[in-house]
């Protein structure tokens, strides 16, 4: 019932969608998420949001910080395995189950019909025209665009850290499939495993229900930090993604680039 009531608070609707901004996110990445949520207020996404919490740590911090009514704990039962409260590195022990955390909530809010508009706390929001931009990009194509992913490598690999997923059975069964690799191959991270899903699916421009969102506007860390591509070509990205560096080492690379904001 606390879920349900959280969903409603926080939902945006349009005319094809029940958009739900969301996160998932443990203690150890408690400062990320804060900053995240400064990075939505500067750029007026504030109003509705939820982090779903992996343990109750998260969910005291964000509360006594005043975001309440953003933040709800993920019951255990929605689990497949028991998840650290501590920061995890990339590719630690800890890593790959939280990543598998993330795909277990959206899939049960793709199932509450929801669209599940969905982002990693290592990242910054740096655009105020993102929500728009998102849902016309959509929209653009009527129904037919099912899934909004940013990219890794151009044309050829998804980054799952950020993406906008409507509720259809084709996305509902992407995350089964990758639910599964996950469960049988617990080394897997989540975006590997969605990876392998769309290796097999239609990924043609014209046809296809996944549309890859521009790498320059939606930058991973390496194209961002190491490239400066955006600012090579006189744009302002959406967001910058701190992934490609592990441990503090994001912390660092968003203060250098004045994206810290806590």
């Amino acid at each position: 019932m606390a879920i349900r009531q959280a969903i409603q608070r926080n939902v945006r609707k349009e005319k094809r969608d029940k958009i739900l901004l969301v996160a998932v996110a443990n203690q150890g990445m408690a400062e990320y998420t804060l900053n995240w949520i400064e990075s939505l207020k500067r750029t007026g996404q504030d109003g509705q949001y939820l982090v779903f919490a992996i343990d109750e740590a998260l969910q005291a911090t964000l509360k006594n910080a005043g975001y309440g009514d953003h933040v709800v704990q993920i019951p255990e039962a929605w689990f497949h395995q028991k998840l650290s409260s501590g920061f995890a590195k990339w590719l630690d022990n800890d890593y790959t189950p939280i990543t598998h955390a993330k795909t277990l909530v959206v899939e049960r809010l793709l199932y509450m019909d929801l669209t599940v508009w969905f982002s990693d706390v290592d990242i910054v929001f740096t655009h105020r025209g993102i929500y728009r931009y998102l849902v016309d990009k959509l929209n653009a194509r009527g129904s037919k665009t099912e899934v909004l992913f940013t990219q890794e490598t151009e044309q050829k690999i998804v980054n799952s850290g950020f993406y906008v997923m409507r509720p259809t059975d084709l996305n509902k069964r992407i995350l089964a499939d990758s639910i599964l690799i996950q469960d049988k191959q617990p080394k897997v991270t989540q975006q590997r495993a969605i990876n392998r899903v769309l290796d097999e699916l239609d990924l043609s421009y014209q046809t296809s229900p996944v549309v890859l969102l521009d790498l320059p506007l939606f930058p991973h860390g390496r194209l961002f930090f190491e490239r400066n591509v955006p600012a090579k070509y006189d744009l302002k990205p959406m967001i910058v993604h701190a992934n490609y560096r592990v441990g503090d080492k994001k912390k660092e690379a968003l203060q250098n680039a004045n994206l810290w904001y806590i």
